[in-house]
């Protein structure tokens, strides 16, 4: 038979264990809630505001407002909401081709072409030159009103228009060569644009000037071409490679 000590004897041991256990887990709860206080603010702000994320998927439908659906897809690398070509999201970027235009009609080859071709009209016009002079020379000691005066007025009179057609026929010679190195210079922009785009993934490089370029005013018809010259009044800075293209061409802006 147990007696009535040894029953408060059990009584006792087991609160004891129970109060241990309780506090035990409570400890325990207090530390979990320590963590989770100080866990960083910014991580738990993080998940509460990041957006689940889609996909992958094929593609994607949008409804709108009347029923009609837009399908999304991934085409060639662009994003495409139709069968079309241009039913897709294109890559945008600008260069400033007169930037690049000056210093490469400046290269010291061009410049040395032209400078030849302009000493070489130079030396043609000035055989025709001389010739006038001294038949100038000869005038000036002659009776005009004489037959040879005469002849050599008329002379000189169809020498000094072979010079004047001669000049013309020169201007036209360099304005042709001149043209000629400004689609050279083009077909290079053009390259260089080419290596840019496809290392950057960009699909078209429109030409531009900045918006900040000055004006360079002569009369009010200069100042409306230089306005129309410029089509784009508002872009990121980011989508201006006029850097990139010069740097392919071993072009230093100044």
């Amino acid at each position: 038979m147990i007696n009535q000590n040894e029953l408060n004897s059990t009584e006792h041991v087991m609160t004891h264990r129970e109060r241990l256990l309780i506090w035990s887990n409570l400890a325990a709860l207090v530390v979990l809630i320590s963590i989770a206080f100080l866990r960083p603010s910014s991580v738990i702000a993080e998940d509460e505001t990041k957006a689940p994320a889609l996909g992958p998927a094929s593609s994607l439908d949008l409804v709108e407002e009347d029923g009609k659906s837009i399908e999304l897809k991934a085409v060639d690398g662009r994003l495409s909401w139709g069968d079309e070509p241009q039913q897709q999201i294109h890559s945008v970027a600008y260069v400033h081709i007169g930037a690049l235009l000056s210093p490469l009609m400046d290269a010291e080859e061009r410049a040395e072409e032209r400078r030849t071709l302009a000493e070489r009209i130079q030396e043609d016009a000035q055989v025709m030159i001389d010739e006038l002079d001294s038949l100038q020379a000869e005038i000036e000691g002659l009776d005009t009103a004489e037959g040879e005066g005469q002849e050599l007025i008329q002379r000189g009179q169809q020498l000094a228009q072979q010079l004047q057609a001669f000049r013309q026929q020169a201007q036209a010679v360099q304005e042709a060569s001149m043209a000629q190195q400004l689609e050279q210079c083009y077909k290079e922009i053009v390259t260089g644009v080419n290596v840019v785009a496809d290392r950057k993934n960009i699909d078209t490089v429109y030409r531009f000037i900045p918006t900040e370029d000055e004006f360079s005013i002569q009369d009010i018809n200069s100042a409306m071409t230089q306005i129309r010259l410029r089509a784009v009044l508002r872009y990121p800075e980011d989508s201006d490679i006029t850097e990139e293209v010069a740097e392919e061409l071993n072009i230093v802006l100044e």
